[in-house]
């Protein structure tokens, strides 16, 4: 069996590139205990640069189009393949807003067996057998609060553009990824 590893899918802002943010770097550095590996690039998972700074509302409505394909079902043709070739021993996603739309569009039997949620943007909680899945969603985040339901395993102290960087969410998921026995 391969070693158990985490990884982000998160929207892209900079369709261009796939390598993560600084801020989801840190925030992988930081979450992830020993004896885990983290996959430091993002979604979707080709090694490529780091993704630069996009205005705010540039990378809004690229990730509002991420989601809208993933609401349709057509971003499943590009999802589904990219979390075959991520599949294959136990695996942890965390998902940031739109992620857990794409994860669903996309999604493929076995893929993981852990997803936590930050700041999910889907409306209803997708069931998926032999995965758990937990959501975070901020006590700031109005967007994820107005879109999402249920309401969060877990709430933190922030905004929906602060999770990456919250000490609590951190710390939440730290403790998740730490107690998970794939």
């Amino acid at each position: 069996m391969s070693a158990a590893r985490v990884a982000l899918l998160t929207g892209r802002s900079d369709p261009a590139r796939t390598g993560l943010p600084e801020a989801q770097r840190a925030f992988l550095a930081a979450i992830t205990p020993p004896g885990l590996t983290a996959i430091e690039d993002g979604y979707p998972w080709t090694g490529g640069l780091p993704e630069q700074a996009v205005p705010l509302p540039l990378a809004a409505w690229r990730n509002a189009r991420q989601w809208q394909a993933a609401r349709r079902g057509t971003a499943r043709a590009e999802v589904a393949p990219r979390l075959r070739a991520l599949a294959g021993g136990p695996l942890a996603l965390i998902t940031g807003s739109c992620g857990l739309d794409l994860l669903a569009c996309g999604w493929v039997e076995g893929a993981c067996q852990l997803v936590i949620a930050l700041g999910p943007v889907r409306p209803r909680r997708p069931l998926w057998p032999g995965v758990r899945l937990v959501t975070l969603i901020g006590r700031g985040d109005l967007l994820s609060r107005a879109l999402h339901s249920p309401a969060p395993d877990i709430s933190v102290p922030c905004g929906h553009m602060g999770y990456w960087t919250c000490p609590e969410t951190r710390m939440a998921v730290a403790t998740l990824l730490r107690d998970w026995r794939p």
